[in-house]
């Protein structure tokens, strides 16, 4: 297109010899304005191009996170369910007069006295932040919902951190009184963190084990504590709920993206 301009400021030139100089001029600035506008276009379209492929690497790393958060959010539900069943389970329960009701009374502690977390998987989130390349990703929607799950993780993990004093105060300070893991073999649980019950226990030893657990069912400050976990797990359940319902739509609007990488 520069060519054809200035084969048209050429004729004229020949032309007429009294405005040479002047469309001369005129040509060369057009022809500067117009090679500037050019380079700064390709220069836009660059910058466009980059700031996409970056935008995608980080879309599909948000994609990763959101996968590997359902999968948590998954195995802490399971978990937090079965805290609350054997909580409530365990309340009902009269002192123990076997060895397998030992056994069976043994477990439930261990799910409800044994302590989890959900930790999200936020690392791209985190970068996108620290880097001030939030801006990059162009869906406002996406940005929100990106911003509300971080709204909702810290809501969960103040509800945890409630959650883990009740287990501190009500729970561990108090179980301190009595034997742990009475009925676990230890050695399969150090050496191949495995949970097997001994299989022979002498009457003595039994008899001792019985005492402990009724003094544990029957311990109020306990019993308060199971109270609060089930009422915290249930709570946090329900945050788990919300934050499915957030992942989802956010997957759903990132495939959205993704269906035009360029």
């Amino acid at each position: 297109m520069i060519s054809f301009f200035r084969k048209i400021r050429e004729k004229l030139l020949s032309q007429n010899r009294i405005t040479r100089y002047l469309v001369y001029a005129v040509g060369e600035i057009f022809l500067v304005v117009i090679g500037i506008l050019i380079a700064l276009q390709v220069n836009t379209w660059n910058e466009n191009r980059l700031n996409r492929k970056l935008e995608i690497k980080y879309l599909k790393g948000l994609q990763r996170d959101l996968d590997r958060d359902i999968k948590g959010l998954d195995y802490m539900t399971s978990y937090r369910k079965d805290v609350i069943n054997s909580s409530l389970k365990v309340m009902k329960m009269e002192a123990p007069s076997s060895l397998d009701e030992l056994i069976e009374v043994n477990k439930d502690f261990i799910v409800i006295h044994f302590w989890n977390e959900f930790t999200p998987n936020n690392n791209t989130f985190q970068e996108l932040t620290s880097s001030g390349n939030l801006s990059l990703i162009k869906s406002d929607s996406i940005k929100d919902l990106l911003m509300s799950m971080e709204a909702l993780n810290a809501e969960i993990v103040t509800t945890r951190n409630h959650l883990r004093r009740d287990y501190e105060h009500y729970i561990y300070d108090e179980l301190a009184n009595y034997e742990w893991l009475p009925l676990v073999n230890l050695d399969s649980l150090g050496n191949k963190n495995e949970f097997i019950d001994i299989q022979e226990v002498s009457p003595e030893r039994i008899a001792e084990l019985t005492k402990q657990a009724s003094g544990i069912l029957s311990n109020g400050v306990i019993r308060n504590g199971w109270t609060l976990a089930i009422a915290n797990n249930a709570y946090i359940l329900s945050l788990y709920d919300k934050m499915r319902e957030l992942n989802a739509h956010l997957q759903d609007l990132i495939d959205q993206e993704l269906q035009n990488e360029f």
